[in-house]
């Protein structure tokens, strides 16, 4: 069940006043849509493909994903209508893979305003520039706060996960470097996958190292990944809700 915003708005109206309450108000309803629009993102990258495929002549129900992902890839470098058309469904799909990452990576600094002002962080000795809020900054914030160990243990696993290094890398690369492609592709060894596959990129992290990153089939990255994160993040916010209880 999906926790609801304004129980915590209240609880801090109740527990510190109405000015936190109000500065927690837009960042909590942000924080719930932005989730909302991160999956719709997600499956819409999957269904234009899925349309693309199906409302062409040239491919058969019947077919299996790669030989029909391997006859999409032929007619997108045709000329014509159907390579026109698949071609098209490929942008769309790439635009929401980026769409999907650009609002599951705001949604870690919007949660990191809400910890901000649920737990008072504006008090609390060396406070984090409000102007400059994201989930390091929280985590630094909270070191010395011992009554928040919960929370801040719960913000460095998402820190140190897998899935949280490569949106963060991909998201930033994609906003300030360049595109990191993503096209169609298809396997016909182990698994047989097939569909839009993101190309491998390199990024510099926050400490300076140069980190590699493999090629990685999106719905992996969409689905998988992203599902792990978002529960992730709705575990930190459940953890607010512990202190006003």
């Amino acid at each position: 069940m999906r926790p609801r915003p304004k129980s915590l708005e209240n609880a801090v109206r109740r527990v510190h006043g109405a000015t936190y309450a109000d500065q927690v108000h837009a960042p909590l309803k942000s924080f719930f849509w932005k989730i909302d629009m991160a999956h719709y993102h997600a499956c819409e990258s999957e269904r234009v493909i899925k349309e693309a495929l199906e409302s062409s002549e040239h491919f058969s129900e019947n077919d299996p994903g790669s030989v029909a992902i391997s006859k999409a890839l032929i007619l997108g470098s045709s000329p014509g209508a159907s390579g026109r058309d698949i071609f098209a469904a490929q942008f769309k799909a790439e635009a929401h893979i980026i769409a999907s990452a650009q609002a599951l990576h705001s949604l870690c600094d919007i949660l990191s305003v809400i910890v901000y002002w649920a737990l008072q962080l504006d008090t609390a000795p060396h406070p984090p520039n409000a102007k400059r809020l994201n989930l390091y900054t929280i985590s630094q914030s909270l070191t010395k706060l011992t009554q928040y160990m919960k929370t801040k243990s719960l913000i460095d696993a998402v820190i140190a996960s897998s899935e949280f290094k490569y949106l963060a890398a991909y998201t930033n690369t994609t906003k300030h470097k360049s595109l990191v492609p993503a096209m169609l592709s298809a396997s016909f060894v182990g698994d047989n996958r097939n569909g839009m596959k993101i190309r491998e990129f390199s990024y510099a992290n926050h400490r300076g190292e140069t980190v590699p990153y493999d090629w990685k089939w999106s719905r992996d990255f969409l689905d998988r990944d992203n599902k792990a994160l978002r529960r992730n993040l709705l575990e930190i916010f459940y953890s607010l809700n512990c202190y006003f209880t």
